[in-house]
């Protein structure tokens, strides 16, 4: 891959809810200088209401076409896209960050999933308790975000260390 300055680039973070994608990608803008997208802001700029109200509207089915177009909408310009976790379920997306850019998987562990995602807001497929619905998550998505990446990086860490991993596995 060539410096992202020299030529359009993007760098797609896919990986579960809790993987790093947003804080991680915020690190990975700054030190390349390029801006960072997020697919689930850009739904909730779209639909003008929050991800939970809008999977309370629509459902996922609503969120997931919506999703689908922030993806299509992403696919432009030198930048950091940020994606929800689920984004792998849609073939038609995968073929699209696979042809406009460079899929990096942030790969982390279950635990530190369960960890980071009882931080954060609200998290609409987190019904349950959040370890075994993660666990599902996980085992349900793993495969697609292994196949659809061209690169799996380790998640672990600080947003600094896996963007310097992204880096370097992405030979920038």
């Amino acid at each position: 891959m060539t410096d992202s300055r020299d030529s359009e680039q993007i760098i797609w973070l896919i990986g579960m809810m809790g993987s790093g994608k947003s804080t991680a990608g915020a690190a990975l803008s700054e030190r390349l200088g390029i801006p960072l997208v997020d697919t689930d802001e850009l739904v909730e700029q779209a639909c003008g209401s929050t991800i939970p109200e809008l999977w309370e509207r629509e459902g996922e089915p609503g969120f997931r076409a919506r999703e689908h177009d922030a993806v299509a909408e992403a696919s432009r310009g030198s930048q950091v896209v940020a994606t929800g976790g689920g984004v792998v379920m849609n073939d038609e997306n995968i073929v699209i960050m696979r042809e406009t850019g460079v899929v990096v998987f942030l790969d982390v562990t279950v635990p530190t999933l369960t960890t980071r995602v009882g931080l954060g807001g609200y998290r609409p497929l987190l019904t349950g308790g959040p370890d075994l619905e993660l666990e599902r998550i996980w085992a349900e998505r793993e495969e697609r975000y292994r196949n659809a990446a061209h690169h799996v990086v380790d998640g672990e860490g600080t947003p600094e260390e896996i963007a310097d991993r992204v880096v370097q596995a992405c030979g920038i």
